[in-house]
C-alpha cells in the first residue's frame, strides 16, 4: 500500500461545497490562481509574500497531488514569511506541504525552520522520496498569522509546496490554552484501511489517517448517522469505523512515540461510539495515560464521545482503555488526535518603535520590500542586516545595510532609539543627512561612507561626543569640525569670508559618481541553532506507508 495513492484518492473524494470564503489555500510556486476539479479557488504566492521564486517540480512522482507540481524556493534571505489573513478572531487550523522531488538535480533534500509569528514551529527534514507535512491549531492574536520560513544551514535553501488557513468555531478544542500552540502529532482513523479522510467528511479539513493496529478487530457500526456528537465534530465516517479488543477482558494498548528525547505535554483526544445496539449487554473500561486515571468509559449507541486528557511523556504516550468488572463487552475506539503542546508563546514582540521604523526602511527601498514577519523572534534567525537586543520585548541594536544598493533618501526612523550601531556605507543614498541621526541616544557609529549625500553634517552629529561617525566617499558633503577655532584678528576674518564665497560659487552641485563595488553585510552572522524541534513531522514516503509504532 501507498500512501500517496492514499493521499491521491482523498484528494479526489472533493464533490462537495461550503461557506470557505474565509479559507486561505495556497499552491506555492503556481503562476497562475484556478479552481480546481470541484470548485476549490488556489491562490497564487503574490499576494501573501513578496520573495522567492516560482519552480515547477519535474519528478514524475509528484503529479498524484496537484498541488505539488509546483514550490517556491527562497535563496535570498535567510528568512521568508507569509502573511495570511484572519478576519476572525479565533484559533486556526494551519498546515504546510514540502515536497522536494530533486527539483534543483542536486539530490539534496534541504533541513530549515518552520516558524509563526516570532516562534518556532518545526524542523522541516525533508527527503527525496515523499512529502512531508505540518499542521498545527493556533489562537491568533491580531488580524494576520506570519508563516515563516528560515534558512538555518549553508547552501541548504528553503521551499514550501502547499500552504493552507482556515477558522475553527471558538468551541471546538476548549482545553487549548490561547498562550500555546497545539502541533499535530497523530490523527487517526481507527478500523478503516481504505483510504485517508478529509474535506469534504471533515468540514474542518483536518486529515484522518486509516489504522488497524496489529491484535485489534476493525468493526463498522450499524447506523450511517449521529443523532449527537462531539463538539469538536471529527467526520461521522470516522467515527462509524472502529477496533476492539478480540475478548471482553483484553485490553487496547497504544503507543504514540518518536516525540524525541525531552520532555514535552502532549494532549490525547479520544473517539468512542457503540456500534451496536446490544441488549443486555454492558460496554464500560476505564482510560488511562501514561498510567494516570483519565475517565471511565461507557459509550452510547448512536453518539459521538469524546475524551481528552493532557500527559507530560519522554519519547512516548501511552494509552490504555480497560474493561471494567462488570463490562460484557470488549473495550473499542473510533478514532484519537495527538497533539505535542508547545511551549508558552512570545508574549513580547519586536518593539513597536522598532517596527514602525524598520518599516519606513522596507517602504522606503524597492532591495527591502520582501522582508516581513518579525524581524527579532525567533533570536536564531534575526533578519540577516539586523542585530537584536535579548530585552523584552526585543529591540534592535544595529543595522548593517552596506552593499545593498539601496537607492534614495533616508526614511525616518527616530524612533529606533536603542540602535547603536548603523552602517549604510557602500550605496546610493542621496539628499541630506539627517538631524536626527544625532539624537539616536545609544548611536556609537554611524558609517555614511561612499554614498551621494548633499550638503553639511548636522551638528547633532559632529557635536556628539559618543558618535563616531564616518562620511568619506560623499564628494559634496563636506565635514565640519568638531570644534571650530576662533578667529582672532579682523584681517583672518575676511580672508575667511572671501574663503567661503569662492568655495560656495565654485564647489560642484551634488552630482553622482561611479558607483562602488558591492560589499556583502559586514554582520556576524550567528551560528544558527540545529537542534531538532520536538514537533513530530509528519512524512509521507511513495515506497512504503509510514509506520508508527502503535502496539496492542
Amino acid at each position: 500500500m501507498k500512501i500517496v495513492l492514499l493521499f491521491a484518492i482523498f484528494f479526489a473524494q472533493k464533490a462537495f461545497s461550503q461557506d470557505t470564503w474565509d479559507w486561505v489555500r495556497i499552491d506555492c510556486g503556481s503562476d497562475t490562481s484556478y479552481k480546481d476539479a470541484n470548485g476549490d479557488t488556489w491562490k497564487t504566492d503574490d499576494d501573501y509574500i513578496k520573495t522567492g521564486q516560482n519552480i515547477h517540480v519535474t519528478d514524475n512522482s509528484s503529479s498524484e497531488v496537484e498541488q505539488l507540481n509546483t514550490l517556491r524556493v527562497f535563496k535570498e534571505q535567510n528568512k521568508n514569511c507569509y502573511t495570511l489573513p484572519t478576519p476572525t478572531s479565533s484559533r486556526y487550523l494551519v498546515r504546510t506541504m514540502f515536497l522536494y522531488g530533486n527539483y534543483d538535480g542536486l539530490s539534496n533534500p534541504p533541513t530549515f525552520d518552520l516558524q509563526f509569528d516570532g516562534n518556532k514551529w518545526a524542523t522541516v527534514v525533508t527527503s527525496m522520496s515523499g512529502f512531508t507535512y505540518y499542521e498545527m491549531i493556533y489562537a491568533t492574536k491580531g488580524d494576520n498569522i506570519s508563516i515563516c520560513l528560515a534558512r538555518t544551514r549553508d547552501q541548504q535553501f528553503p521551499f514550501i509546496s502547499r500552504l493552507e488557513s482556515l477558522p475553527l468555531p471558538a468551541n471546538m478544542y476548549a482545553q487549548m490554552r490561547r498562550d500555546m500552540a497545539w502541533f499535530t502529532s497523530y490523527r487517526y482513523n481507527y478500523g478503516a484501511n481504505d483510504r485517508i479522510l478529509g474535506y469534504p467528511d471533515d468540514k474542518y479539513n483536518r486529515i484522518w489517517e486509516p489504522l488497524i493496529p496489529s491484535g485489534l478487530v476493525p468493526v463498522k457500526a450499524n447506523f450511517t448517522s449521529l443523532d449527537d456528537t462531539s463538539v469538536n465534530d471529527p467526520p461521522v465516517s470516522a467515527i462509524i469505523q472502529a477496533v476492539e479488543a478480540q475478548r471482553s477482558t483484553d485490553t487496547i494498548d497504544l503507543s504514540f512515540t518518536n516525540f524525541g528525547n525531552g520532555s514535552n505535554l502532549h494532549h490525547v483526544e479520544m473517539y468512542f461510539t457503540e456500534p451496536f445496539l446490544e441488549t443486555n449487554e454492558n460496554r464500560s473500561f476505564n482510560i488511562t495515560m501514561n498510567n494516570a486515571f483519565v475517565s471511565v468509559v461507557s459509550p452510547q449507541y448512536q453518539t459521538c464521545l469524546s475524551i481528552g486528557g493532557n500527559s507530560v511523556s519522554v519519547g512516548s504516550v501511552n494509552v490504555q482503555l480497560a474493561p471494567t468488572d462488570d463490562s460484557t463487552l470488549p473495550p473499542t475506539i473510533s478514532a484519537a488526535e495527538v497533539y505535542t503542546i508547545s511551549e508558552p508563546l512570545v508574549t513580547a514582540t519586536t518593539s513597536q518603535n522598532d517596527l514602525d521604523g524598520l518599516g519606513a526602511f522596507v517602504d522606503g527601498f524597492e532591495k527591502l520590500k520582501g522582508w516581513s514577519g518579525d524581524p527579532c523572534l525567533p533570536n536564531d534567525t534575526i533578519w540577516q542586516w539586523l542585530n537584536c537586543s535579548g530585552d523584552q520585548p526585543p529591540r534592535v541594536t544595529s543595522i548593517y545595510l552596506s552593499g545593498y544598493g539601496l537607492q534614495g533618501s533616508l526614511p525616518d526612523f527616530s524612533q529606533m532609539d536603542a540602535l547603536e550601531t548603523i552602517d549604510l556605507h557602500n550605496n546610493n543614498l542621496n539628499g541630506k543627512i539627517p538631524d536626527f541621526l544625532g539624537k539616536l541616544p545609544n548611536l556609537r557609529l554611524l558609517d555614511l561612507r561612499y554614498n551621494y549625500f548633499c550638503g553639511n553634517v548636522p551638528e547633532t552629529i559632529t557635536d556628539s561626543k559618543q558618535i563616531k561617525f564616518m562620511i568619506d566617499g560623499n564628494k559634496n558633503c563636506p565635514r565640519e569640525s568638531k570644534k571650530p577655532e576662533s578667529i582672532g584678528s579682523s584681517l583672518a576674518a575676511v580672508v575667511i569670508v572671501f574663503g567661503v564665497i569662492y568655495y560656495v560659487y565654485k564647489r560642484p552641485p551634488c552630482r553622482q559618481r561611479p558607483p562602488q563595488p558591492p560589499q556583502p553585510p559586514q554582520r556576524p552572522q550567528p551560528a544558527p541553532s540545529l537542534l531538532p524541534s520536538s514537533q513530530e513531522r509528519l512524512t509521507v514516503s511513495y515506497e512504503q506507508t509510514v509506520v508508527h509504532d502503535v502496539r496492542n
